[in-house]
């Protein structure tokens, strides 16, 4: 009698054991989305847990899951100016000469900007000549940011500009 009950213990056991190692797939998430494109698509969630084989393309095991990317590409465009420009003398203390390569006759927007963001000079070269002067006179010393942009590209560059 002791023999069977040891063996029905076991057995129970047994089978306890092997019915808990079952998973499933399921996705309990607090947030998530698809968002397609005209021919991409990225699905997301907040924590997606993983059990068996995702395949799409490449292949991801058991493990947690933050997401599958499929090809997207967001921008390839080029938003720096590509001309060559030059800024000259840096650091500067009364004047600032910039010097536009192959670009005479361009509308550009000029921008100063001091080191807390605020904008300190803003103008517009119309029909620009490959060289203009900015007077920095009238400016304390210390860091400021240059942005020069074409207006018919968009394209900007910029520059540091350190006052003496």
């Amino acid at each position: 009698m002791r023999k069977t009950f040891y063996l029905l213990l076991i057995a129970l056991i047994t089978l306890s054991f092997s019915q808990a190692q079952s998973l499933s797939q399921d996705v309990m998430s607090s947030a998530g989305a698809t968002i397609s494109g005209a021919s991409n698509s990225l699905s997301f969630t907040a924590g997606e847990a993983v059990i068996g084989d995702i395949s799409n393309g490449e292949s991801l095991g058991q493990g947690f899951w933050l997401g599958a990317i499929e090809g997207v590409v967001l921008s390839n465009e080029d938003f720096t100016l590509d001309v060559h420009t030059t800024v000259y003398p840096n650091p500067v203390t009364d004047y600032l000469n910039i010097s536009f390569k192959d670009m005479e006759g361009e509308t550009f927007d000029i921008s100063i900007f001091d080191l807390n963001g605020r904008l300190v000079y803003n103008n517009v070269l119309m029909d620009s000549t490959s060289n203009e002067t900015l007077n920095f006179s009238g400016y304390s010393s210390g860091l400021y940011i240059l942005n020069i942009e074409q207006r018919v590209t968009k394209k900007s560059k910029s520059f540091k500009i350190i006052k003496q």
